[in-house]
């Protein structure tokens, strides 16, 4: 009978160290990505009158499978576990001390992908100030978690929207820069 406990008592150890061994190999193919390179550009058309608008969309193609198994071969698009979004930023190339961000009350950016094409809000603002500005910084939601839009996807749209307090006389060219962290694994 001893003999039997101290066998189960191995094999139960045996066990837990393989389990413990398998949990390590999971940690060693993990990867935590930071995705800064996902921008766009669009064309704000000339705002002829103040309210809702759509300032512009664009479709951005990004090899995130290659990115990912870059920095660990052995994971890849298919393992990604959870997409964060850290920050957002509208930045002006041509905007004057007419023609810029102040024209804006409220703004949001929304993605979909080619796996997810229901559009999701990104980051917003709701009362932006009236003080001119090249460079609009959006308050990200950091608590969504974007794997079903990242998951196997390679092509995101983004569209810009918001509501106008003033008119513009120029078209706008405009640059939207989204920094994510992707975590996939095993």
């Amino acid at each position: 009978m001893k003999k039997i406990l101290c066998a189960s008592a191995l094999l139960m150890v045996l066990g837990l160290s393989v389990f413990s061994s398998c949990d390590k190999v999971k940690d060693l193919a993990k990867v935590n990505l930071n995705l800064d390179n996902a921008d766009g550009e669009f064309t704000i058309p000339v705002l002829v009158t103040t309210g809702e608008v759509t300032l512009g969309t664009d479709d951005i193609y990004v090899n995130l499978d290659s990115m990912i198994k870059a920095q660990n071969s052995q994971v890849s698009a298919n393992n990604i576990k959870e997409v964060r979004v850290k920050s957002c930023e509208l930045t002006l190339s041509n905007g004057d001390s007419k023609n810029n961000f102040s024209v804006l009350e409220s703004c949001k950016l929304e993605v979909k992908s080619n796996t997810k094409v229901e559009w999701l809000t990104l980051a917003s603002v709701s009362n932006n100030p009236d003080t001119e500005g090249q460079t609009l910084n959006l308050p990200v939601n950091s608590s969504l978690d974007l794997k079903d839009y990242f998951l196997n996807a390679n092509t995101f749209s983004y569209r810009v929207s918001g509501k106008t307090r003033k008119t513009t006389d120029k078209e706008l060219n405009c640059k939207v820069l989204v920094k994510y962290t992707i975590t996939a694994g095993l």
